[in-house]
C-alpha cells in the first residue's frame, strides 16, 4: 500500500491555524500574500514556494527547510517530479560534492529537489534550494546529447523557475555536458533586435566533464569518483576499462556508506551504460566482481548463516528466511506487498533465491522481477522431468 503523504497545506491548517486559532486571513497578512492565495495552499491546490517557506519561517517560527522537506515529499509521493535521472539521484545522495563540481561550496545547505515547470513542461533535473535565505537557488542541467538551444532553454528554465516559485532573488544556473561535442553544439545565448534597441545576453557555468580527468574530480571532492566514466574516451581499451571499473568500485565501497554503495554503484553502471553501449548490464557486474555476499541482502544473508550453510548443504529453515528475505527486498524496491510476491518465490531453491538477490540490481521493475522467477520456475521443471 502507497504511504500517504499529507499536502503541507494540510499540515499548516491543523497544527498552526486551528490550535493557535489564528485565522486565514489574519496569517495572510503576516505573510504578505492574498487569504485566497493561502486558502488553496491550505487545500492543496497550490504549493508552498521557497519564497514563502522563508515568510513561514518568519512568522510561524520554523526552520524554512521544514516546509521545503514537506512539500518534497509530497511531490515525490504524488510522482510529481520532473525527472528520474541518475544524476538527480546522485544529488541526493552527494548533494555537496555535485555542487562543489560547478564551484559552490556547501556544507549541508542546500536541498536537491526537481521540479516541474508546469507552463511550458520544462524539466531542469536539479534544482537545490538554499537554506540559509542569504544564499543563491542553484539550478543545474545534465545534457547527455546534441541540442543547438540548450542554453536557450536552460535561460527559460530560470526564469520559469523564478515565476513558478515567485522568487527575485539570485540565482545561479550550471550546465554539465558529458561530452564536448554536446556542448560544441550548444549556441550561444544571445538575442537582439533588429533594430539594435533591445538585446538579451548571458551566460552560465559550464562544465564538460569530458575534459576531467578521474584525479580532477576526486580532487574536487573524493565522492565524484561515480562520474570517472566520462573522463574516458569512449573507444577506451575494454580490458583496461574492465580495470578501471574495478577500481572504482572499490573507491565507492571504501567511501560510501552500508546504506547507499549499492545504490551509488547501481548508478555507476548506468552512467558507463551510457558511455559503453556495447556492454550490457552482466557484464558490467562482472567487471565489479559483483558479489551477492557483499550487498545488504548477502549480510543479513550471512548473518541468518544461508551463505555457509550453502557449503555445507540447505537445513530445515534457511530456504524460508532466504524466501523472505528477498521478498523484502523485492517489496521494498518496487513497492508490493509481500503477499503478493511470497507465493511466486515457490519452488525456488535458496541459491536460486540468492541469484534474484543479484539480480535485483538489473532490475527496474516488477515485472522484471517476476518474469525472472518465471524463467527460472521453468529451468526447475525442466530439470526435473
Amino acid at each position: 500500500m502507497k504511504k500517504q503523504s499529507f499536502h503541507p497545506g494540510r499540515i499548516l491548517k491543523t497544527t498552526f491555524l486551528d490550535p493557535e486559532n489564528i485565522s486565514v486571513k489574519e496569517l495572510a497578512n503576516q505573510l504578505d500574500i492574498s487569504a485566497q492565495k493561502l486558502s488553496k495552499i491550505i487545500k492543496g491546490q497550490m504549493s508552498i514556494t521557497y519564497d514563502l517557506s522563508l515568510k513561514l519561517g518568519n512568522v510561524l517560527h520554523t526552520p524554512p527547510e521544514f516546509w521545503v522537506m514537506l512539500q518534497l515529499q509530497y511531490d515525490e509521493s504524488e510522482k510529481s517530479r520532473g525527472t528520474d535521472s541518475p544524476f538527480y539521484q546522485l544529488m541526493r545522495i552527494m548533494g555537496d560534492a555535485m555542487l562543489k563540481l560547478i564551484g559552490v561550496q556547501s556544507n549541508n545547505e542546500y536541498e536537491a529537489r526537481s521540479i516541474v515547470l508546469k507552463e511550458k513542461r520544462l524539466y531542469p533535473d536539479i534544482v537545490a534550494f538554499p537554506k540559509n535565505k542569504d544564499r543563491e537557488i542553484v539550478m543545474i542541467e545534465f545534457q547527455g546529447y546534441k541540442e543547438p538551444m540548450m542554453r536557450f532553454i536552460m535561460a527559460s528554465k530560470m526564469s520559469m523557475i523564478c515565476t513558478q516559485e515567485q522568487y527575485t532573488g539570485p540565482i545561479l544556473g550550471a550546465i554539465v555536458y558529458t561530452d564536448s561535442q554536446y556542448m560544441n553544439a550548444s549556441l550561444p545565448y544571445t538575442i537582439q533586435s533588429q533594430c539594435g534597441k533591445s538585446w538579451i545576453k548571458g551566460e552560465f557555468i559550464e562544465i564538460d566533464l569530458s575534459q576531467f580527468t578521474e584525479k580532477d574530480l576526486t580532487d574536487i571532492d573524493e565522492q565524484l569518483i561515480v562520474l570517472a566514466p566520462f573522463t574516458l574516451p569512449k573507444n577506451y581499451p575494454k580490458n583496461k576499462y574492465i580495470q578501471k571499473c574495478r577500481q572504482w568500485k572499490k573507491k565507492i565501497d571504501q567511501i560510501y556508506t552500508d546504506e547507499t554503495v549499492h545504490q551509488v554503484t547501481d548508478l555507476l553502471s548506468l552512467l558507463i551504460l551510457d558511455r559503453q553501449r556495447n556492454m550490457n548490464r552482466k557484464e558490467i557486474q562482472a567487471m565489479f566482481n559483483f558479489d551477492i555476499s557483499q550487498t545488504k541482502v548477502g549480510r543479513e544473508l550471512r548473518e541468518e548463516g544461508i551463505i555457509e550453510g550453502e557449503k555445507k548443504g540447505e537445513k530445515k529453515g534457511e530456504k524460508k528466511a532466504a524466501k523472505r528475505l528477498i521478498a523484502k527486498q523485492l517489496s521494498k524496491k518496487f513497492n508490493i506487498q509481500l503477499r503478493r510476491i511470497m507465493p511466486r518465490l515457490e519452488p525456488l531453491r535458496t541459491n536460486d533465491m540468492m541469484e534474484l538477490g543479484e539480480n535485483l540490481l538489473a532490475m527496474n521493475s516488477f515485472e522484471d522481477a517476476f518474469q525472472w522467477i518465471n524463467n527460472r520456475k521453468r529451468m526447475i521443471k525442466m530439470a526435473t522431468c
